[in-house]
């Protein structure tokens, strides 16, 4: 076979790809989210008017960064805000878990007032 009959590609044509339908959803429901927000703000005016422009425009800007930078931000607040459970006590540990033992045992075998 001659060498100038031969396509030579390094990979895939762009033509040859299958069109992926693949939705960004996160981004697309914060997207509309905000241009609500805005709408409201605008239309309301105000300082409740003030806050809903600026957490839509906050919203808006959340939809235009990408995936991988949502990612980023995202690892970066869940480092920062505080986790569920704060220290407990070491000593209301130990007597929660001493509790069966520090109980007296009934030696008499009725309960109550007579």
């Amino acid at each position: 076979m001659t060498l100038n009959l031969v396509q030579h590609r390094s990979g895939s044509s762009t033509w040859d790809r299958e069109p992926s339908a693949e939705w960004d959803t996160e981004r697309w429901l914060v997207a509309m989210m905000a241009s609500a927000f805005l709408i409201v703000g605008f239309r309301r005016g105000g300082v409740g008017g003030l806050l809903l422009s600026m957490g839509g425009s906050s919203l808006a800007w959340w939809a235009a960064t990408g995936a991988d930078q949502r990612l980023v931000r995202r690892a970066q607040l869940k480092q920062v805000w505080p986790r569920g459970r704060a220290a407990q006590d070491c000593v209301h540990e130990a007597s929660e878990e001493s509790f069966p033992a520090s109980d007296a045992p009934s030696w008499t075998p009725t309960t109550g007032n007579r």
